[in-house]
């Protein structure tokens, strides 16, 4: 992902988080690596739309700022990329 997101131009990376039901603390890592990559890149990753477990994983996990804001909508993650905020 983190090199398609570099290549073609785009700013941000939003992932739909409402079909993930579970996530780890090692997932938890594995998405703040890719988001310090993409970063470095100038590439945002943004979450939508968690179903609950995922969002307190990410908080209890440490996770980056930028995770453990999760937006409700995919909408509002695209406005935020667009935006930068």
């Amino acid at each position: 992902m983190g090199k398609a997101a570099g290549r073609d131009g785009a700013t941000a990376v939003v992932i739909d988080a409402e079909t993930v039901p579970f996530i780890d603390v090692s997932a938890v890592r594995m998405l703040d690596q890719l988001a310090g990559e993409l970063k470095a890149r100038g590439v945002r990753l943004l979450l939508a739309r968690d179903v609950g477990q995922v969002r307190d994983v990410l908080s209890t996990a440490d996770a980056g700022a930028e995770l453990r804001h999760v937006h409700p909508t995919v909408r509002e993650a695209v406005e935020a990329a667009r935006t930068g905020t």
